[in-house]
Protein backbone atom coordinates (compact mmCIF):
# COMPACT_ATOMS: atom_id res chain seq x y z
CA UNK A 1 0.00 0.00 0.00
CA UNK A 2 1.19 3.47 -0.71
CA UNK A 3 1.06 5.99 1.89
CA UNK A 4 0.30 9.70 1.28
CA UNK A 5 3.63 12.52 2.02
CA UNK A 6 2.15 12.89 5.38
CA UNK A 7 1.62 9.42 6.32
CA UNK A 8 5.34 8.68 5.68
CA UNK A 9 6.18 11.59 7.77
CA UNK A 10 4.09 10.14 10.26
CA UNK A 11 5.22 6.52 9.88
CA UNK A 12 9.36 7.70 10.16
CA UNK A 13 8.36 9.68 13.49
CA UNK A 14 6.54 6.67 14.84
CA UNK A 15 9.46 4.21 13.90
CA UNK A 16 11.63 6.99 15.38
CA UNK A 17 9.98 7.20 18.59
CA UNK A 18 9.75 3.30 18.68
CA UNK A 19 13.41 2.79 17.90
CA UNK A 20 14.33 5.58 20.79
CA UNK A 21 11.76 4.22 23.10
CA UNK A 22 13.21 0.33 23.07
CA UNK A 23 17.30 2.11 23.19
CA UNK A 24 15.67 3.84 26.94
CA UNK A 25 14.06 0.65 28.34
CA UNK A 26 17.09 -0.98 27.20
CA UNK A 27 19.15 1.69 29.02
CA UNK A 28 16.80 1.21 31.77
CA UNK A 29 15.33 4.69 30.83
CA UNK A 30 18.81 6.35 32.79
CA UNK A 31 21.01 8.61 30.93
CA UNK A 32 24.33 8.22 32.29
CA UNK A 33 26.28 11.10 30.66
CA UNK A 34 23.61 13.47 32.15
CA UNK A 35 24.23 12.36 35.66
CA UNK A 36 25.73 15.18 37.66
CA UNK A 37 26.52 13.79 41.33
CA UNK A 38 25.93 15.88 44.33
CA UNK A 39 29.04 16.56 45.92
CA UNK A 40 29.15 16.13 49.67
CA UNK A 41 31.47 16.53 52.64
CA UNK A 42 34.00 13.60 52.27
CA UNK A 43 33.29 10.02 53.14
CA UNK A 44 35.61 7.73 54.33
CA UNK A 45 35.18 4.19 53.50
CA UNK A 46 37.69 1.16 54.90
CA UNK A 47 38.59 -2.12 52.86
CA UNK A 48 40.30 -4.49 54.51
CA UNK A 49 41.62 -7.85 52.79
CA UNK A 50 42.47 -11.08 54.45
CA UNK A 51 45.76 -12.54 53.47
CA UNK A 52 44.26 -16.05 53.85
CA UNK A 53 43.38 -18.11 50.20
CA UNK A 54 40.26 -18.88 50.77
CA UNK A 55 37.41 -17.22 52.50
CA UNK A 56 36.52 -20.35 54.47
CA UNK A 57 40.07 -20.58 55.98
CA UNK A 58 39.44 -17.53 58.08
CA UNK A 59 38.58 -17.97 61.35
CA UNK A 60 36.45 -15.72 64.02
CA UNK A 61 39.51 -14.10 65.46
CA UNK A 62 40.45 -12.75 61.87
CA UNK A 63 37.37 -11.51 61.36
CA UNK A 64 36.87 -9.74 64.31
CA UNK A 65 40.56 -8.25 64.23
CA UNK A 66 39.50 -7.48 60.59
CA UNK A 67 36.38 -5.84 61.43
CA UNK A 68 38.16 -3.89 64.56
CA UNK A 69 40.63 -2.16 61.73
CA UNK A 70 38.18 -1.71 59.45
CA UNK A 71 35.75 0.33 62.08
CA UNK A 72 38.95 2.15 62.86
CA UNK A 73 39.61 2.99 59.22
CA UNK A 74 36.12 4.73 59.06
CA UNK A 75 36.28 6.59 62.05
CA UNK A 76 35.27 4.38 64.95
CA UNK A 77 32.19 3.84 66.87
CA UNK A 78 33.73 5.71 70.02
CA UNK A 79 31.57 9.55 69.25
CA UNK A 80 28.53 7.29 67.62
CA UNK A 81 27.49 4.44 70.42
CA UNK A 82 27.59 5.39 74.12
CA UNK A 83 26.84 3.38 77.06
CA UNK A 84 23.27 3.02 77.69
CA UNK A 85 22.54 3.38 73.72
CA UNK A 86 19.78 1.11 72.03
CA UNK A 87 21.51 -0.09 69.17
CA UNK A 88 20.12 -2.31 66.05
CA UNK A 89 21.88 -4.59 63.94
CA UNK A 90 20.14 -5.70 60.71
CA UNK A 91 22.35 -8.26 59.44
CA UNK A 92 21.07 -9.96 55.69
CA UNK A 93 19.82 -13.39 56.05
CA UNK A 94 17.40 -13.43 52.53
CA UNK A 95 16.75 -17.37 53.08
CA UNK A 96 18.77 -20.44 53.90
CA UNK A 97 18.59 -22.46 51.03
CA UNK A 98 20.80 -22.73 47.77
CA UNK A 99 19.04 -22.10 44.53
CA UNK A 100 21.59 -23.24 42.52
CA UNK A 101 19.43 -26.19 41.86
CA UNK A 102 17.40 -26.42 38.51
CA UNK A 103 13.69 -25.94 39.75
CA UNK A 104 13.92 -24.09 43.02
CA UNK A 105 15.37 -27.00 45.02
CA UNK A 106 18.01 -26.30 47.30
CA UNK A 107 20.12 -27.19 50.11
CA UNK A 108 20.64 -25.60 53.14
CA UNK A 109 23.36 -22.82 53.14
CA UNK A 110 26.68 -23.56 54.67
CA UNK A 111 26.16 -21.30 58.17
CA UNK A 112 30.25 -19.66 57.16
CA UNK A 113 31.18 -17.32 54.65
CA UNK A 114 28.55 -18.55 51.81
CA UNK A 115 28.47 -15.39 50.33
CA UNK A 116 24.65 -15.09 50.37
CA UNK A 117 23.71 -14.09 53.96
CA UNK A 118 25.43 -12.46 56.89
CA UNK A 119 28.02 -14.97 58.20
CA UNK A 120 26.69 -15.61 61.97
CA UNK A 121 30.54 -14.70 63.16
CA UNK A 122 30.69 -11.48 61.91
CA UNK A 123 27.28 -9.91 63.71
CA UNK A 124 29.29 -11.47 66.73
CA UNK A 125 31.94 -9.18 66.42
CA UNK A 126 29.91 -6.54 65.81
CA UNK A 127 27.93 -6.88 68.82
CA UNK A 128 30.95 -7.59 70.90
CA UNK A 129 32.46 -4.61 69.75
CA UNK A 130 29.21 -2.57 70.25
CA UNK A 131 29.29 -4.47 74.46
CA UNK A 132 32.91 -3.10 74.89
CA UNK A 133 31.16 0.64 74.18
CA UNK A 134 28.04 -0.15 75.79
CA UNK A 135 27.79 -2.43 78.33
CA UNK A 136 24.30 -2.08 79.97
CA UNK A 137 22.54 -0.70 77.14
CA UNK A 138 20.21 -2.61 74.35
CA UNK A 139 21.42 -4.30 71.68
CA UNK A 140 19.10 -6.26 69.02
CA UNK A 141 19.75 -7.77 66.17
CA UNK A 142 16.88 -7.54 63.52
CA UNK A 143 16.16 -8.91 60.50
CA UNK A 144 12.83 -9.52 57.66
CA UNK A 145 13.86 -12.23 55.43
CA UNK A 146 11.98 -13.64 52.20
CA UNK A 147 10.62 -16.53 54.01
CA UNK A 148 10.12 -17.23 58.17
CA UNK A 149 12.78 -15.31 59.98
CA UNK A 150 12.59 -17.66 62.67
CA UNK A 151 13.52 -20.46 60.41
CA UNK A 152 16.15 -18.66 58.91
CA UNK A 153 17.92 -17.57 62.16
CA UNK A 154 17.85 -20.97 63.79
CA UNK A 155 19.03 -22.62 60.93
CA UNK A 156 22.16 -19.91 60.17
CA UNK A 157 23.16 -19.87 63.82
CA UNK A 158 21.91 -16.64 64.32
CA UNK A 159 20.59 -17.71 68.35
CA UNK A 160 21.59 -16.81 71.85
CA UNK A 161 24.24 -19.81 71.64
CA UNK A 162 26.55 -18.65 68.83
CA UNK A 163 25.99 -15.01 69.17
CA UNK A 164 25.54 -13.99 73.00
CA UNK A 165 25.36 -10.93 74.40
CA UNK A 166 22.05 -8.98 72.91
CA UNK A 167 18.97 -8.35 74.06
CA UNK A 168 17.06 -9.99 71.70
CA UNK A 169 17.63 -11.89 68.46
CA UNK A 170 13.86 -10.76 67.15
CA UNK A 171 11.89 -11.57 63.53
CA UNK A 172 10.82 -8.20 62.37
CA UNK A 173 7.76 -9.43 61.33
CA UNK A 174 7.00 -11.25 64.81
CA UNK A 175 7.73 -7.83 66.79
CA UNK A 176 5.99 -5.51 64.86
CA UNK A 177 2.14 -7.42 65.79
CA UNK A 178 -0.23 -8.84 64.14
CA UNK A 179 -1.37 -9.39 60.48
CA UNK A 180 -2.12 -6.21 58.80
CA UNK A 181 -2.48 -4.21 62.26
CA UNK A 182 -1.78 -0.59 61.51
CA UNK A 183 -2.26 0.19 64.86
CA UNK A 184 0.01 -2.30 66.76
CA UNK A 185 2.64 -0.37 69.10
CA UNK A 186 5.42 -2.36 67.20
CA UNK A 187 5.41 -0.38 64.56
CA UNK A 188 5.38 3.96 63.99
CA UNK A 189 3.98 5.31 60.64
CA UNK A 190 6.53 7.76 59.26
CA UNK A 191 5.11 11.03 56.80
CA UNK A 192 7.50 11.67 54.25
CA UNK A 193 6.12 14.25 52.18
CA UNK A 194 8.98 14.65 49.29
CA UNK A 195 8.71 10.73 48.92
CA UNK A 196 9.52 9.34 45.46
CA UNK A 197 6.86 6.76 45.48
CA UNK A 198 4.31 6.98 48.44
CA UNK A 199 3.93 9.95 50.99
CA UNK A 200 3.71 7.73 54.18
CA UNK A 201 5.64 4.12 55.63
CA UNK A 202 5.17 1.78 58.26
CA UNK A 203 8.45 1.28 60.55
CA UNK A 204 9.24 -1.09 63.49
CA UNK A 205 9.40 0.72 66.31
CA UNK A 206 12.36 -0.27 68.15
CA UNK A 207 14.32 -0.10 64.33
CA UNK A 208 12.95 3.52 64.27
CA UNK A 209 13.88 4.63 67.52
CA UNK A 210 17.37 2.89 68.03
CA UNK A 211 19.94 5.29 68.63
CA UNK A 212 22.23 3.84 66.41
CA UNK A 213 21.39 1.74 63.70
CA UNK A 214 24.35 -1.03 62.32
CA UNK A 215 23.82 -2.56 58.96
CA UNK A 216 25.60 -5.46 58.04
CA UNK A 217 25.08 -6.43 54.11
CA UNK A 218 27.12 -8.83 51.76
CA UNK A 219 28.41 -8.14 49.11
CA UNK A 220 26.54 -9.18 45.96
CA UNK A 221 24.90 -8.03 42.68
CA UNK A 222 20.89 -8.30 42.34
CA UNK A 223 19.15 -9.03 39.43
CA UNK A 224 16.11 -6.65 40.45
CA UNK A 225 18.08 -3.54 41.94
CA UNK A 226 21.38 -4.23 39.92
CA UNK A 227 23.50 -3.37 43.44
CA UNK A 228 22.62 -5.20 47.38
CA UNK A 229 24.14 -3.62 49.79
CA UNK A 230 23.75 -1.76 53.13
CA UNK A 231 20.72 0.43 51.83
CA UNK A 232 18.60 -2.42 49.88
CA UNK A 233 19.55 -4.49 53.18
CA UNK A 234 17.61 -2.05 55.51
CA UNK A 235 15.20 -0.69 52.64
CA UNK A 236 13.89 -3.80 52.22
CA UNK A 237 14.59 -6.10 54.73
CA UNK A 238 13.92 -4.07 57.67
CA UNK A 239 10.05 -3.54 56.58
CA UNK A 240 7.66 -5.56 58.52
CA UNK A 241 6.43 -8.43 57.35
CA UNK A 242 3.28 -8.02 58.81
CA UNK A 243 2.77 -5.00 57.36
CA UNK A 244 4.01 -5.36 53.79
CA UNK A 245 4.26 -9.03 53.40
CA UNK A 246 2.99 -11.20 50.50
CA UNK A 247 0.22 -13.22 53.41
CA UNK A 248 -0.05 -13.84 57.41
CA UNK A 249 2.14 -17.21 56.68
CA UNK A 250 4.91 -15.59 54.19
CA UNK A 251 6.23 -12.53 55.04
CA UNK A 252 8.33 -11.99 51.81
CA UNK A 253 7.89 -8.85 50.38
CA UNK A 254 7.66 -8.94 46.81
CA UNK A 255 4.18 -7.70 46.27
CA UNK A 256 4.73 -4.03 48.44
CA UNK A 257 6.33 -2.74 45.00
CA UNK A 258 6.55 -3.95 41.82
CA UNK A 259 9.87 -4.93 41.48
CA UNK A 260 10.27 -5.09 37.44
CA UNK A 261 9.20 -1.23 37.04
CA UNK A 262 11.04 0.21 34.38
CA UNK A 263 10.45 3.70 35.59
CA UNK A 264 12.01 2.45 38.78
CA UNK A 265 9.45 1.87 41.13
CA UNK A 266 11.49 -0.32 43.35
CA UNK A 267 14.23 2.31 42.96
CA UNK A 268 12.07 4.76 44.58
CA UNK A 269 10.82 2.31 47.18
CA UNK A 270 14.37 1.78 48.43
CA UNK A 271 15.20 5.89 48.60
CA UNK A 272 11.93 6.78 50.18
CA UNK A 273 12.37 3.73 53.12
CA UNK A 274 16.08 4.45 53.63
CA UNK A 275 14.90 8.22 54.32
CA UNK A 276 12.65 7.48 56.76
CA UNK A 277 15.98 5.71 58.93
CA UNK A 278 19.47 6.11 57.82
CA UNK A 279 21.50 3.78 59.11
CA UNK A 280 24.63 4.55 61.16
CA UNK A 281 26.97 2.62 60.20
CA UNK A 282 28.01 0.13 57.82
CA UNK A 283 29.63 -3.07 58.15
CA UNK A 284 29.65 -5.42 54.80
CA UNK A 285 30.60 -8.85 55.19
CA UNK A 286 32.16 -9.45 52.04
CA UNK A 287 34.17 -12.19 52.86
CA UNK A 288 32.78 -14.54 49.98
CA UNK A 289 31.12 -12.13 48.24
CA UNK A 290 28.09 -13.59 45.28
CA UNK A 291 27.96 -12.47 41.69
CA UNK A 292 24.59 -13.48 39.90
CA UNK A 293 22.97 -12.67 43.25
CA UNK A 294 21.05 -11.82 45.56
CA UNK A 295 20.38 -16.11 45.63
CA UNK A 296 22.22 -17.35 43.04
CA UNK A 297 19.69 -19.67 41.09
CA UNK A 298 20.00 -21.92 38.20
CA UNK A 299 17.68 -19.74 36.35
CA UNK A 300 19.66 -16.68 36.18
CA UNK A 301 23.70 -18.39 36.32
CA UNK A 302 22.98 -21.59 34.81
CA UNK A 303 25.32 -23.00 37.44
CA UNK A 304 24.78 -26.62 39.59
CA UNK A 305 26.95 -24.95 42.66
CA UNK A 306 26.64 -22.37 44.17
CA UNK A 307 30.47 -22.25 44.49
CA UNK A 308 30.25 -21.20 41.14
CA UNK A 309 28.60 -18.07 42.10
CA UNK A 310 31.16 -17.61 45.00
CA UNK A 311 34.00 -14.79 44.61
CA UNK A 312 36.42 -15.64 47.65
CA UNK A 313 36.85 -12.07 48.04
CA UNK A 314 37.98 -11.97 51.69
CA UNK A 315 36.98 -8.34 52.67
CA UNK A 316 35.24 -6.03 55.02
CA UNK A 317 34.23 -2.87 54.25
CA UNK A 318 33.22 -0.30 56.71
CA UNK A 319 31.79 3.32 56.58
CA UNK A 320 29.52 5.99 58.03
CA UNK A 321 27.80 6.95 54.98
CA UNK A 322 26.04 4.12 53.60
CA UNK A 323 25.61 5.41 50.08
CA UNK A 324 29.43 5.51 49.58
CA UNK A 325 29.58 2.18 51.05
CA UNK A 326 27.32 1.26 48.52
CA UNK A 327 29.47 3.11 45.89
CA UNK A 328 32.86 1.34 46.75
CA UNK A 329 30.87 -2.10 46.65
CA UNK A 330 29.56 -1.15 43.06
CA UNK A 331 32.94 -0.74 41.93
CA UNK A 332 35.02 -3.35 43.58
CA UNK A 333 32.07 -5.82 41.47
CA UNK A 334 32.18 -3.86 38.29
CA UNK A 335 29.65 -2.62 38.10
CA UNK A 336 28.67 1.37 37.51
CA UNK A 337 27.25 2.98 40.93
CA UNK A 338 25.43 6.11 38.46
CA UNK A 339 23.87 3.26 36.86
CA UNK A 340 21.54 2.04 39.74
CA UNK A 341 18.59 4.51 40.26
CA UNK A 342 18.33 4.97 44.07
CA UNK A 343 21.94 5.51 44.49
CA UNK A 344 21.55 8.47 42.45
CA UNK A 345 17.88 9.50 43.89
CA UNK A 346 19.44 9.35 47.60
CA UNK A 347 22.76 11.09 46.53
CA UNK A 348 20.36 13.56 45.50
CA UNK A 349 18.93 14.27 48.67
CA UNK A 350 21.82 14.75 50.28
CA UNK A 351 22.35 11.43 52.06
CA UNK A 352 25.58 10.17 50.47
CA UNK A 353 28.39 10.32 48.04
CA UNK A 354 28.06 8.81 44.85
CA UNK A 355 31.30 10.35 43.27
CA UNK A 356 34.66 9.26 44.21
CA UNK A 357 36.10 12.74 44.19
CA UNK A 358 34.34 13.05 47.53
CA UNK A 359 34.98 9.20 48.91
CA UNK A 360 38.17 9.05 50.86
CA UNK A 361 39.30 4.87 50.18
CA UNK A 362 41.39 3.89 53.48
CA UNK A 363 43.33 0.17 53.35
CA UNK A 364 43.38 -1.73 50.34
CA UNK A 365 42.58 0.56 47.07
CA UNK A 366 39.11 -0.62 44.89
CA UNK A 367 41.54 -1.34 42.41
CA UNK A 368 43.89 -3.90 44.46
CA UNK A 369 40.38 -5.88 45.14
CA UNK A 370 37.98 -5.76 42.50
CA UNK A 371 36.64 -8.95 39.89
CA UNK A 372 34.22 -8.87 37.67
CA UNK A 373 30.81 -9.87 39.13
CA UNK A 374 28.29 -11.84 36.69
CA UNK A 375 24.29 -10.88 36.83
CA UNK A 376 21.43 -9.66 34.67
CA UNK A 377 20.50 -6.14 33.51
CA UNK A 378 17.81 -5.29 35.92
CA UNK A 379 14.65 -3.81 33.57
CA UNK A 380 14.82 -0.13 35.36
CA UNK A 381 18.99 -0.06 35.06
CA UNK A 382 22.15 -1.30 36.35
CA UNK A 383 25.21 -1.89 34.16
CA UNK A 384 28.49 -3.66 34.62
CA UNK A 385 31.32 -1.37 33.65
CA UNK A 386 32.42 -3.02 30.35
CA UNK A 387 35.13 -1.33 29.80
CA UNK A 388 38.11 0.04 32.06
CA UNK A 389 40.92 1.97 30.95
CA UNK A 390 43.50 3.44 33.55
CA UNK A 391 43.56 7.22 33.65
CA UNK A 392 46.69 8.78 33.12
CA UNK A 393 48.87 11.96 33.75
CA UNK A 394 52.33 12.87 32.66
CA UNK A 395 54.54 15.01 34.77
CA UNK A 396 56.29 18.80 32.77
CA UNK A 397 58.34 20.45 35.23
CA UNK A 398 58.10 22.13 38.23
CA UNK A 399 57.67 25.86 39.86
CA UNK A 400 58.90 27.11 43.26
CA UNK A 401 56.17 29.39 44.51
CA UNK A 402 55.37 30.86 48.51
CA UNK A 403 57.30 27.99 50.05
CA UNK A 404 55.55 25.40 47.89
CA UNK A 405 57.10 23.27 45.36
CA UNK A 406 54.06 23.06 42.38
CA UNK A 407 54.28 20.12 39.69
CA UNK A 408 52.64 20.93 36.22
CA UNK A 409 50.90 17.98 35.32
CA UNK A 410 49.09 17.02 32.10
CA UNK A 411 46.04 14.83 33.39
CA UNK A 412 43.72 13.11 31.34
CA UNK A 413 40.15 14.99 31.21
CA UNK A 414 38.59 11.60 32.69
CA UNK A 415 40.08 12.18 35.95
CA UNK A 416 38.34 13.46 39.46
CA UNK A 417 40.39 13.12 41.71
CA UNK A 418 43.82 13.43 42.97
CA UNK A 419 45.75 12.22 46.22
CA UNK A 420 49.00 13.28 47.30
CA UNK A 421 50.86 10.76 49.98
CA UNK A 422 53.79 11.07 51.79
CA UNK A 423 56.25 8.24 52.33
CA UNK A 424 53.71 5.71 52.14
CA UNK A 425 51.46 6.31 54.48
CA UNK A 426 47.82 5.65 53.40
CA UNK A 427 46.13 8.67 54.91
CA UNK A 428 46.48 11.49 51.93
CA UNK A 429 48.37 14.46 52.58
CA UNK A 430 46.18 16.59 50.46
CA UNK A 431 43.52 15.79 47.98
CA UNK A 432 42.27 17.52 44.76
CA UNK A 433 39.01 17.31 42.93
CA UNK A 434 40.22 20.24 40.51
CA UNK A 435 43.14 21.83 38.68
CA UNK A 436 44.99 18.80 38.34
CA UNK A 437 46.85 20.72 35.54
CA UNK A 438 49.13 22.62 39.39
CA UNK A 439 49.39 20.13 42.27
CA UNK A 440 51.06 22.34 45.10
CA UNK A 441 53.11 20.56 48.01
CA UNK A 442 54.14 22.50 51.18
CA UNK A 443 57.80 22.27 51.86
CA UNK A 444 57.30 22.53 55.24
CA UNK A 445 55.66 19.06 55.34
CA UNK A 446 58.94 17.35 53.65
CA UNK A 447 61.33 16.06 56.31
CA UNK A 448 64.92 16.47 56.66
CA UNK A 449 66.00 13.19 55.10
CA UNK A 450 64.93 11.45 51.76
CA UNK A 451 60.94 12.56 51.09
CA UNK A 452 59.05 10.07 48.79
CA UNK A 453 55.89 11.60 47.05
CA UNK A 454 52.79 9.59 45.69
CA UNK A 455 50.33 10.74 43.32
CA UNK A 456 47.87 8.95 43.04
CA UNK A 457 45.02 10.39 40.27
CA UNK A 458 41.65 8.17 39.88
CA UNK A 459 38.78 8.34 37.28
CA UNK A 460 34.97 8.39 38.51
CA UNK A 461 35.43 3.98 38.60
CA UNK A 462 38.55 4.33 40.77
CA UNK A 463 40.66 3.78 38.56
CA UNK A 464 44.00 4.73 39.20
CA UNK A 465 48.00 5.52 37.82
CA UNK A 466 50.15 6.67 40.48
CA UNK A 467 53.33 8.39 40.23
CA UNK A 468 55.94 8.78 43.20
CA UNK A 469 58.58 11.46 43.02
CA UNK A 470 61.88 11.19 45.04
CA UNK A 471 62.69 14.70 46.88
CA UNK A 472 66.25 14.65 48.75
CA UNK A 473 67.73 17.67 50.33
CA UNK A 474 70.87 19.62 49.05
CA UNK A 475 72.15 21.36 51.88
CA UNK A 476 75.18 22.75 49.97
CA UNK A 477 72.67 24.61 47.76
CA UNK A 478 69.95 24.56 49.45
CA UNK A 479 68.07 22.98 47.16
CA UNK A 480 65.85 19.80 47.17
CA UNK A 481 66.84 17.30 44.26
CA UNK A 482 63.30 15.68 42.71
CA UNK A 483 63.57 12.60 40.84
CA UNK A 484 60.91 11.01 39.31
CA UNK A 485 60.76 7.00 41.00
CA UNK A 486 59.71 4.28 38.37
CA UNK A 487 59.96 2.82 35.46
CA UNK A 488 60.43 5.87 33.06
CA UNK A 489 62.99 8.02 32.36
CA UNK A 490 64.50 9.65 35.91
CA UNK A 491 64.14 13.16 35.84
CA UNK A 492 66.84 15.24 38.49
CA UNK A 493 65.26 18.70 39.38
CA UNK A 494 66.84 21.17 41.87
CA UNK A 495 64.09 22.64 43.78
CA UNK A 496 64.30 25.52 45.90
CA UNK A 497 64.75 24.53 49.36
Amino acid sequence: MKLAPKQRICFWLLLGLTIFTVVWREAGGVNLDGVEPVILPTSTVAIVQSDKASAVDIEYEEIKAMIREAVELAGGFSDLIFDGATVVIKPNLVNWTDYTKPGWGGEPLPTEANGVTTDWRVTRAVVELVRELNPSGKVYIMEGSSVPTRLVMEKLKYTPEYIPGTDGILAIEEDSGKWKDYNSPGIVAVDLPDGLLHKKYYLNRKYKEADVVISLPCLKNHWHAAVTGAIKNVAIGATPGNIYGNSSRNPGRNSMVDHNSRRGDLHMWIHDYYKCRPVDFVIMDGLQGIQNGPTPCYEVSRTLRLSKDQMNMRLILAGRDAVAVDTVEALIMNWDPQSVKYLVFLNKSGLGNICPSAISVRGKKVDEVRKDFAGVRPPAGGYPIKKMTTPAFTYNGYEIEDGRVVFSLAPDECIVKMEICLNGEDRPEQVLTGDFHRVPVDLSRLGPGENRLTIHAYDRFFNRVSKTFLLQPNPEAGLYRVEEDGPSETQVLAVGG
